[in-house]
């Protein structure tokens, strides 16, 4: 494979995969919860976090011919649903107004005073992307990321597989911080309740489906 048709591969491949249902659901209620007002910078530290272990194992794998045990990557795949269904809940909690989350931003980082009910959490200091990073890095360790290597590891040289590799990686990056930033222009409507509703069913839904599929094997393969 070429370099030039590695990057190509690689581009349609990483836009491809920034849609995917479970990634869209993770940005949604990423965005809110942030309450940030640079929503794009948000799927913009997602991607990079998604990235970073795709090019790693990637890599491995084309020098070493290596790669991630299968139990490795289910594990993963369960933690990124379980991760799931805690932001879905957590959005529809703050939508039915029984959690608040309020933020103030000292010195660059975030101080966050988080209620239930009439019960207060505590509070903590969060980067203002450390979050959404995270769950970029979950996501890159799940299964889906293990097409990318594969692609990676079937390009001819080395040049062509860090090609695809970096090519993936900065549409992914680019890809969901434009789909963040319209989503965070949007919640500023008179339709974000509904919105923030919508998200945070989805988001508690498709987590669900992602366990049981991996766990139990049953349920509608979305992914």
């Amino acid at each position: 494979m070429a370099i030039t048709a590695a990057a190509i591969t690689g581009a349609v491949v990483g836009l491809r995969h920034s849609l995917e249902a479970d990634h869209l659901a993770a940005i949604s209620t990423l965005v809110d919860d942030r309450k940030t007002d640079r929503p794009g910078v948000v799927g913009a530290s997602w991607g990079v976090g998604h990235s970073l272990p795709i090019i790693a194992v990637g890599l491995v794998f084309v020098f070493l011919s290596a790669s991630l045990p299968e139990s490795v990557t289910l594990a993963f795949e369960v933690l990124a649903g379980l991760i799931l269904v805690y932001l879905g809940l957590r959005m529809l909690l703050e939508v039915a107004g029984l959690l608040t989350v309020e933020r103030h931003e000292h010195d660059g980082h975030e101080h966050a005073h988080v209620t239930l009910g009439s019960v207060s959490i505590g509070s903590f200091h969060t980067h203002v992307d450390g979050e959404s990073f995270l769950v970029g890095v979950v996501h890159g360790l799940a299964g889906s990321g293990a097409i990318v290597v594969a692609l990676a590891a079937s390009a001819s040289t080395v040049p062509s597989s860090f090609s695809l590799l970096l090519s993936f990686s900065i549409i992914t990056v680019v890809t969901m911080s434009v789909l963040s930033y319209l989503w965070g222009s949007v919640l500023t409507t008179r339709l974000q309740s509904a919105l923030k509703l919508l998200a945070g069913s989805a988001s508690f839904v498709i987590g669900g489906l992602l366990v049981t599929n991996e766990l139990l094997g049953v349920g509608p393969v979305l992914f």
